[in-house]
């Protein structure tokens, strides 16, 4: 099986978790006692979860290889999206939802590290937007495939499917996936000694950071989804999927563009590129919900769509930025990463939360403002490192 192809399926199984039963959020607030509000603080449980098991298994794998601490993640996700079928009040919903996400982050911190195994400069990059593309089938099918199954059955089955899901990756990783981080590569220092290492590393704190506000941007959104289309907009969940779909459509077509251009550009002003793209979308998502009190859904989902879809330029770029600097230590560097995203993609769904009063503005403005602070950040230490912004290209 072909690298990319093998890696989309493994990094697939954390979109799969979250996008998958957004359409079913109604139907568990029902089923749990609960508000909508309330169960969707399961996402930013299972993204604090998530990055949890980032933390843990970055500098696993870069002891103890990558594939066992693959196959260690993937187990406890598979046990944990069994045991959700069960379950009975919101409690038991966030507690599993974490167990899920810590074995989730476990198995897909590996999937940067390999590539940056195998590769060096542009060529991670150019692999890392092959694996997003095949990956993002997963969120532009999750949300389709989970108001199907709502409509059909019962918002549990969603956790059956995604049981079957992890242990098919089982199988296919443990016959499939060669060993990238051989022995004599493997790092005995302590994983506090990793990250401490890649901290202090001065020119990849500002890229670290600006991927991070820039999936902010995307964690708002997919917290204030079900809200927005849902209630503001009442829209049907039938209609929910296409909806959140739209946005992966974009974020596809900048991977592929990024492929294209990376040759040419490089990956410093693809991604300034990137973070101005998303910043002038939100932007404009804030003038248009500050001058009409009630926005027609025709003139938002385009701006949302290239305010989530920016990313196709950014993640790639910018993780390709950050691991060309760690070969030894990959796997840490990318835990960092995605720690940083998640925890700060957290706090800003979780700010989400307590600022919502039930019109759009909320969502508007948190995305506004993270993806303010991932465009400085590139545009300072790009101008700092003299390499070319987007003005100067």
């Amino acid at each position: 099986m072909p690298l990319p192809l093998l890696l989309a399926l493994l990094t697939a199984i954390a979109p799969l978790a979250i996008d998958m039963y957004l359409p079913a959020v109604a139907a568990m607030a029902i089923d749990l006692n609960s508000e909508i509000h309330q169960v969707e603080l399961s996402v930013s449980t299972f993204l604090l979860g998530y990055a949890a098991g980032q933390l843990l298994g970055g500098p696993m794998s870069d002891r103890f290889g990558r594939k066992p601490v693959i196959l260690l993640g993937l187990t406890l996700y598979f046990i944990a999206s069994v045991s959700l079928v069960y379950i009975s009040d919101l409690d038991s919903l966030l507690w599993w939802r974490a167990i899920q996400a810590v074995g989730g982050g476990l198995a897909t911190v590996n999937s940067p590290a390999v590539v940056r195994d195998r590769y060096q400069g542009d060529d991670i990059a150019r692999t890392l937007s092959m694996v997003a593309m095949i990956m993002m089938m997963a969120p532009l099918l999750a949300p389709a495939l989970g108001a199907v199954i709502v409509t059909l059955g019962d918002w549990r089955d969603i956790f059956i499917v995604l049981a079957i899901y992890a242990l098919f990756v089982i199988v296919v990783v443990a016959t499939t996936l060669p060993e990238s981080h051989p022995p004599e590569r493997r790092v005995r220092q302590s994983p506090w000694q990793n990250y401490w290492q890649v901290l202090c590393h001065k020119p990849s704190q500002p890229y670290i950071l600006a991927l991070a506000f820039a999936f902010s941007t995307m964690f708002v959104f997919i917290t204030a989804a079900p809200f927005l289309y849902l209630e503001y907009y009442q829209r049907p969940p039938s209609q929910f999927a296409w909806l959140f779909g739209a946005n992966i459509l974009v974020m596809m077509t900048l991977n592929r563009l990024n492929v294209w251009l990376l040759p040419r550009f490089g990956s410093h002003v693809l991604l300034q590129a990137g973070t101005a793209l998303q910043l002038c979308a939100t932007a404009l998502l804030v003038l248009v919900t500050w001058l009409l009190p009630s926005p027609p859904l025709e003139l938002v989902l385009p701006l949302i769509m290239f305010s989530v879809g920016s990313l196709g330029l950014i993640a790639a770029n910018a993780f390709s930025i950050v691991l060309q600097h760690f070969r030894s230590i990959s796997g840490s560097a990318t835990a960092l990463i995605g720690v940083t995203e998640f925890l700060i993609g957290a706090l800003f769904g979780w700010c989400w939360t307590l600022l919502h009063d039930y019109s759009a503005r909320p969502m508007m403005l948190m995305m506004l403002f993270s993806a303010s602070l991932a465009f400085s950040l590139v545009w300072m230490a790009n101008r700092r490192q003299h390499y070319p912004t987007c003005a100067t290209n």
